[in-house]
């Protein structure tokens, strides 16, 4: 590889830095972004995204909350509060989730005894994965929508809808309450 081609790599990695630099500020323990858009976005502890898009990953190790943003793909291992936020493809998380006026357009996998959605959509299955603790719930209010299945793999899974809510498939290993 000539001289010319890797520091032309060295400044397009430089400049991609600095612009989710803009966008995102980084201090021990937290990110926050602001409005812009950003290639990725990784980071330990507490993590605020506030107008941004995301165009690849996002991996989060701690809690998210988030408010008009748009996430690509979205991984989280901690608490995630989404409002008015978009995820374009798969998203995993491993702890409680609650989104509100959200989105969420493929399947979705949940490691959590309790799920939340408020005026949200899944386009796909809700997919309630094994934990530890017996009892998984899953909140479906004002006009939330499941457009798949709802599948709890440890078959103790409860999922209460109230305020006009529909789910588009079956619910596998629970039963529906409504409110």
């Amino acid at each position: 590889m000539s001289l010319k081609k890797i520091a032309s790599a060295v400044m397009m990695v430089g400049a991609v830095s600095m612009a989710n630099a803009e966008v995102c500020k980084e201090t021990p323990g937290s990110i926050t972004c602001g409005k812009g858009t950003v290639k990725s976005l990784a980071g330990n502890g507490m993590v605020s995204v506030n107008g941004t898009t995301i165009e690849g990953a996002t991996v989060i190790n701690g809690m998210l909350t988030a408010d008009d943003a748009s996430f690509s793909s979205l991984n989280v291992n901690g608490s995630v509060s989404l409002m008015q936020c978009t995820v374009s493809s798969g998203a995993e998380i491993k702890g409680s989730l609650k989104a509100s006026s959200a989105k969420f357009e493929s399947s979705l996998d949940i490691y959590s005894s309790s799920t939340r959605f408020v005026n949200s959509k899944a386009n796909g299955n809700l997919n309630i994965r094994h934990i530890d603790d017996l009892k998984q719930e899953v909140f479906l209010d004002n006009n939330s929508e499941v457009g798949g299945d709802i599948v709890f793999d440890d078959g103790h899974g409860k999922v209460y809808v109230s305020g006009g809510s529909k789910i588009g498939g079956s619910v596998i290993g629970g039963e529906v309450i409504n409110k």
